[in-house]
């Protein structure tokens, strides 16, 4: 007579919860070989070992337990071929979509370090530099509706780029206001906000540039509410230099909500295009 491995034993040869055993026998995808009626232990023999195994690889490639008894029901195979190729595809798109997310993420911390350094080697310090254009998804943000048409846009090139992660979607998100917010901070002088994208997207049609040339460069460390503090210095040098601004303030989140639920650790890129 071949061995027969209690439930408990079977569980712990593969590793595997013997509640979970319990569950495949109630759904009728890995029922035991042998139940005694007299005190309904259950009994599982070598064979099923590999059933076991078969399973795991079926849930590892992405199979519900539901689509894995039915796969173990395929009697044909050109039509087990054809499902695996099915999954085979599926698997494939799902790494393309984690590598892009593992993309997303290195850029926003390299951009976090990068712009935490500037700001801890030159503090509330300003200075006027060359920046690079911005280039992503643009929209006009003065009313509802305006939001509405910016996601839209959005969800279009989403489709477009079905692999683009929405992880990190509002990172680096940059608010441009008029001249006004200058002198207040008052968030109803926001004009248009911009989502940058990678150079992949940059073909897209919703895909814009936005100019910046010579700035006013600051960093602005804490809550919001303080803005008004560093404003208040970079009026001060823009009349000391005797400069002109063009008239758009460019706001830009480093470190927001999005990473750290403190705003004492917020981190904002303020750039003011001179004429």
């Amino acid at each position: 007579m071949k061995k027969k491995f209690k439930i408990g034993e079977l569980a712990k040869i593969k590793r595997i919860d013997a509640q979970t055993l319990r569950y495949y026998d109630h759904i009728g995808i890995l029922s035991p070989a042998l139940i005694n009626e007299q005190n309904g232990y259950r009994y599982y023999s070598e064979e099923q070992f590999l059933e076991v195994d078969h399973i795991k690889f079926l849930k590892l490639i992405g199979l519900s337990l539901e689509e894995a008894k039915q796969f173990r029901e395929i009697t044909s195979l050109n039509e087990a071929l054809r499902r695996l190729r099915i999954q085979q595809n599926q698997f494939e798109e799902k790494i393309a979509k984690m590598q892009t997310v593992a993309k997303r993420f290195s850029i926003i911390l390299d951009t976090i370090e990068e712009k935490s350094c500037s700001f801890e080697k030159f503090k509330n310090e300003i200075e006027i530099k060359e920046c690079g254009s911005i280039r992503g998804v643009i929209g006009d943000c003065q009313t509802v509706s305006d939001w509405f048409d910016f996601e839209a846009k959005l969800q279009e090139l989403i489709v477009r780029f079905p692999n683009y992660s929405e992880v990190g979607h509002n990172h680096g998100l940059s608010f441009i206001y008029n001249e006004k917010y200058l002198h207040t901070t008052n968030d109803q002088y926001i004009d248009k906000v911009i989502l940058p994208f990678e150079k992949e997207f940059r073909g897209d049609a919703n895909v814009e540039e936005y100019p910046l040339g010579v700035c006013i460069v600051a960093y602005h460390k804490g809550e919001n509410d303080k803005l008004i503090h560093i404003f208040t210095n970079i009026r001060e040098y823009i009349a000391d230099h005797k400069l002109t601004i063009r008239g758009d303030i460019v706001m830009t989140s480093i470190i927001s909500s999005f990473i750290v639920n403190n705003e004492s650790e917020h981190l904002v890129e303020i750039r003011i295009p001179l004429m």
